[in-house]
């Protein structure tokens, strides 16, 4: 324990006040003080360009998107297709059909 010489605690007069969590706030900064509601402005040929540019991005990007799928969607059905064309010819050469043998050397 620490040395407690000429450190005497004072008597309060009143009790200490409750620290209660709903009683205290706290100020948060925010950047709205910086957006400005003003005139409305006039949009240049440039603006729409970009405006434009920005619109045909999207769409790629949507297209693109949509494709990959579609490719995927075939692959899948592909293996699917191989792999039941593998499990009916083992099938017919009355070889045992199962799902984890990989591809055979021939």
């Amino acid at each position: 324990m620490a040395d407690r010489k000429g450190a005497a605690l004072a008597r309060r007069s009143r009790p200490a006040h409750k620290v209660v969590s709903q009683g205290n706030k706290v100020n948060v900064a925010l950047p709205f003080s910086m957006i400005r509601a003003g005139e409305p402005v006039k949009m240049r040929v440039g603006d729409w360009i970009s405006l434009a540019g920005l619109v045909i991005t999207v769409t790629g990007f949507g297209v693109a998107i949509r494709q990959l799928i579609r490719i995927a969607d075939a692959l899948e059905a592909d293996q699917a297709s191989h792999r039941a064309n593998r499990e009916e010819a083992d099938a017919r050469a009355g070889r045992s059909s199962s799902s984890d043998v990989g591809s055979r050397i021939s």
